[in-house]
């Protein structure tokens, strides 16, 4: 071997030594680092001049396991999501004994028209039984309210994924030319595989998503229902519009919008291309789940008013007049019923803040004059009306026979096995999601690993060290013949 060879293939060693030494550097340096996958150094021997010769970088990564950690994470972002309403629709609707409860509002209310009906002469009672029905019908106004202010923020959480995904889209149609760019040119295009990495993942989120690789190191996406996220230079576009508001007579397409793709509404059934994270989670939110939790204040609020509104009750009454709860005024119509929690109030003839009269509640609520200040036949009426096991009326969720009191209670036990179950369910996707992401770890940067790599790496660095200073000390042993 020349002389000029050695030097050769000790600098070719030195310089593949150095490349390699950056690489577990990096590796060791991005352990924690989201989206960072392993570096190998690949180098092969020349077998023509000597040496090593350094073919690149590759960055290891295991499709399979990413690919199911993608959709463990769409699952989790599903069903964190769903918990989150479901945790705050029990707040909204309460729990038996605490004091915000609507169970405790009725309950209140009940036993202030007990109070009453026992001493119909005491103003103060009958006063009671007027604050009570206020803070009930208030109640149900106020859970009303919320249920729709959780479908506005449904929708608004629609159109900020609707943003991240297209965002995140575009920056990763950019990283695939880029990437391709790089290739081409032989040079290190890994970071900015990182980057398109954890865009995918945080597209992943928000929809499943299945990546294919393409030619030239680019990828192509697809939702895990089939849907062409991008394949090719120009990804696709979402679309979403809708306001803030939501109110509860609003439907999908009375004006409730559904998702567009490149431009074109999708049906119901398209929908279900997208479906799996958080963004049909929304959806779910403001078409299904915040829907059927206002159906059932609102019939609740309608047997409480239809209770109090039989002429049996108060002979006072007409057959279509309102009792002691109305409907903005008048009698809750059946076919009218959706959004009634959010209308229910107190009628203004008992109300002396309305210019009503106390009087009302033991006379009749459309007894002309006031009569003897001992009747308390229509009070008890009315504490029999609420105590009635009555059949479930028709249209409603509720079934069989049952108090007032045992409707609300329906209620409640509904809302919070819904939430136990959304927890339940969100504590083994998070389990699983746990799992992978820790067989990703396994599977990326081994410390350990890395440092007996760089042990290897010191050797050869010695090992060339010392070819380099063989070939000079003979230059200088024959420069000194």
């Amino acid at each position: 071997m020349s002389i000029a060879k050695a030097i050769s293939n000790a600098m070719s060693g030195l310089t593949a030594t150095a490349r390699g030494t950056e690489t577990v550097a990096s590796n060791l340096a991005n352990v924690m680092t989201p989206g960072y996958a392993r570096r190998e150094m690949a180098v092969t021997a020349q077998l023509q001049g000597g040496g090593v010769r350094i073919d690149g970088i590759t960055r290891i990564v295991n499709a399979s396991l990413l690919s199911e950690q993608r959709l463990a994470a769409s699952a989790v972002g599903d069903m964190s999501t769903q918990a989150a309403f479901h945790k705050r629709a029990e707040k909204v609707v309460g729990l038996p004994g605490e004091p915000h409860a609507l169970t405790t509002a009725l309950t209140d209310f009940q036993a202030a028209l007990s109070a009453a009906s026992t001493r119909p002469d005491d103003e103060i009672r009958l006063s009671q039984v007027v604050s009570t029905a206020g803070t009930l019908a208030d109640r149900l106004n106020t859970a009303s309210a919320e249920v729709q202010a959780m479908r506005g923020a449904a929708q608004q959480g629609i159109r900020s994924d609707v943003a991240t995904v297209n965002a995140a889209l575009e920056r990763v149609a950019f990283l695939n030319v880029r990437i391709a760019v790089l290739d081409a040119d032989g040079k290190d295009a890994t970071p900015l595989m990182d980057e398109r990495q954890q865009m995918i993942d945080r597209i992943s989120a928000i929809v499943p998503v299945q990546e294919v690789a393409r030619e030239a190191g680019k990828v192509a996406l697809f939702t895990a229902e089939g849907a062409v996220l991008l394949d090719g230079s120009v990804p696709a576009r979402l679309g979403f519009q809708g306001g803030d508001q939501v109110t509860a007579d609003q439907v999908v397409g009375a004006p409730l919008e559904r998702l567009t793709l490149n431009g074109t509404a999708l049906s119901a059934g398209q929908m279900r291309l997208f479906g799996g994270g958080s963004l049909a989670a929304n959806f779910a939110i403001r078409d299904e789940m915040a829907p059927r939790l206002q159906s059932e204040l609102d019939d609740m609020a309608f047997d409480l008013q239809q209770r109090l509104a039989d002429p049996a009750v108060d002979p006072t009454l007409s057959a279509t007049g309102p009792g002691l709860f109305t409907d903005a005024g008048t009698r809750a119509d059946p076919a009218a019923r959706t959004g009634l929690a959010g209308r229910l109030a107190l009628n203004a003839a008992v109300d002396p803040r309305q210019g009503g009269q106390l009087w009302r509640l033991r006379a009749g609520l459309q007894a002309p004059t006031d009569g003897p200040v001992g009747q308390g036949a229509v009070l008890s009426a009315l504490v029999g009306a609420m105590e009635a096991s009555r059949p479930a009326g028709a249209g409603t969720g509720f079934e069989g026979n049952a108090t007032l009191a045992q409707r609300f209670g329906t209620v409640e036990s509904r809302v919070s096995a819904r939430r136990v179950e959304a927890e339940a369910d969100l504590s083994i996707r998070s389990s699983r999601q746990s799992t992978i992401s820790g067989s990703m770890m396994a599977d990326g940067v081994d410390s350990d690993a890395e440092m007996q790599r760089l042990l290897q790496y010191e050797q050869s660095y010695a090992a060339n060290a010392r070819v380099l200073v063989a070939v000079d000390d003979m230059i200088n042993q024959i420069l000194r013949m």
